[in-house]
């Protein structure tokens, strides 16, 4: 039976279609826009335990999707290598370990080679148990981490390459070209589909993954830390943090050196990137866009009416997006009550979902009652936005990490101010891009990030001033129609697709 080929496997680190966001979204467009090309992926999660459930109504040119899990250990028998065979593994495994940055393709082709001619996998044993597993991680130990705690760096040596083990051992579909939407594990998955089958990969990173992992890392329970706990990113981190986020690091650059093309939202990703060792030549900025139909006609147009809310009715602020550590709700909480000493007679709404990060939207829901709010901000869950872009007067975004956030494009189409922290793309959103985006003049308020004082005062100034609000309404409206329209990324993604598919190479 011959093997089916795909036209694009999408290699996928917790999204789509399992997971609701805006990466997803992302995701769902692009897969929609190009019916002739067949799509699938393999989506990476952390354990078969999560469920599993089709979070979008999938279109029929997405099929036969696979499930990869990080930290589940299969216990079944990987095929027996020989002696001779895996004595070669191990010391592949050793000189890959020893390169300082891990980061030579052609130390991993050998990995696979040596893999794939001997018909085996990876099991977590020749990573951690065994003679000569462990003289790898005694040599490791030695030079790189000394004065720690050596049971410590055992089990977190162990718990790091679990995952790197299930992604090398993930059966992998034929496709003609392999796209990742971020660098990490499916960053590695997609080299190494790259290098299996022979054919082109590429990465669009919507946020840079080693950022947001260092986020992370720097505010995790669950990664052990010596005496000293701070959490400053980067200067403070303990040295099992430090060797999370060199696991990052390096999967981050293995990407980067292997990808045909490397994709950004917007200028200031690309030079992170480049920084983090992107070849300049190589990288490229798409924007994302937005399907106009869909948000253009929610609200009249500024330049119709005096003030859609009537001379009676309350100020609307929303808060769009999934209720996670990383959105930083706390920070719009907080802004409310500061604006309701200012301004009464006001409705708040946090819109998404709660389920991701059920702890986080626990404290938010207990910060809104400790601050009185009870009647003033509304949680609704997963909502249809479109019904509350149809009544907002201002959106509010409080993330302390974004990329271009799609709902700053679907806000400002649809005629609604935007208050925005000062990461990724969000300044250039609302201020403009180029010059003569900027002639636009502003659609939006930035702020500082975790700031609600900041946050505050930004609603303020637009809430309380009806000609700037609808100036900023006017203007966003130009700017996402002229610049950020979905049909100029679609074209873009359709010619990469097509140059890497006519690349030569194994079918």
């Amino acid at each position: 039976m011959v093997e089916k080929t795909y036209d694009v496997c999408l290699i996928l680190e917790g999204t789509y279609p399992y997971v609701p966001g805006g990466v997803s979204t992302w995701v769902h467009h692009l897969i929609k826009s190009m019916p002739e090309l067949t799509f699938t992926s393999v989506c990476i999660r952390a354990t078969a335990k999560e469920k599993a459930e089709y979070r979008f109504q999938v279109p029929d040119n997405f099929v036969d999707p696979r499930l990869v899990y990080l930290h589940d250990h299969d216990t079944q028998k990987t095929a027996k290598m020989s002696k001779k065979d895996r004595a070669a593994l191990m010391e592949t495994i050793r000189q890959w370990h020893l390169d300082p940055n891990m980061t030579g393709s052609g130390g991993l082709l050998a990995l696979v080679k040596t893999l794939d001619a001997s018909g085996g996998q990876i099991d977590v044993k020749d990573m951690v148990f065994g003679r000569t597993p462990w003289n790898i991680m005694l040599e490791l130990y030695n030079k790189r981490h000394p004065e720690a705690s050596f049971l410590d760096y055992f089990w977190t040596y162990r718990f790091t390459h679990l995952p790197i083990c299930n992604v090398i051992n993930a059966p992998l579909p034929k496709a003609k070209v392999y796209h990742t939407i971020c660098t990490g594990f499916a960053g590695l998955m997609a080299v190494l589909a790259s290098l299996r089958m022979d054919r082109p990969m590429l990465l669009t990173e919507h946020g840079i993954y080693t950022k947001e992992r260092k986020i992370e890392v720097a505010q995790s329970k669950w990664i052990h830390t010596e005496q000293d706990d701070r959490l400053r990113i980067e200067r403070d981190l303990g040295t099992f943090q430090n060797l999370w986020i060199h696991i990052f690091e390096t999967l981050s650059r293995l990407t980067y050196a292997h990808a045909h093309r490397v994709i950004t939202l917007f200028e200031g990703n690309r030079k992170m990137q480049i920084l983090g060792g992107s070849d300049p030549e190589r990288t490229e900025v798409i924007p994302n866009g937005i399907t106009l139909s869909r948000y253009e006609n929610l609200k009249p147009r500024a330049d119709t009416f005096e003030d859609e809310r009537g001379a009676e009715g309350p100020f609307k602020i929303g808060f769009v997006g999934r209720v996670v550590p990383i959105k930083d709700v706390k920070t719009f909480i907080r802004a409310i009550k500061i604006v309701t000493q200012e301004v009464q007679n006001i409705e708040g709404y946090i819109i998404g979902p709660e389920d991701e990060s059920a702890e986080y939207a626990r404290e938010c829901h207990e910060l809104v009652h400790m601050l009185g709010l009870d009647q003033t901000i509304t949680f609704t869950g997963k909502v249809f936005v479109n019904d509350y872009y149809a009544i907002l007067d201002v959106l509010v975004l409080t993330s302390v990490s974004e990329a271009q956030p799609l709902v700053i494009l679907e806000a400002n189409c649809a005629g609604i101010p935007v208050v925005a922290s000062d990461v990724g793309a969000c300044s250039e959103l609302l201020h403009g891009r180029t010059p003569e985006d900027e002639e636009l003049g502003p659609s939006g308020y930035i702020t500082r990030p975790a700031e609600p004082m900041d946050t505050a005062q930004g609603i303020l100034t637009i809430l309380l001033n009806p000609k700037l609000r609808r100036a900023m309404s006017l203007s966003g409206r130009e700017r996402v129609t002229r610049f950020y329209a979905e049909t100029d990324l679609i074209s873009k993604y359709k010619a990469l697709y097509r140059e890497c598919m006519a690349m030569p190479g194994r079918m």
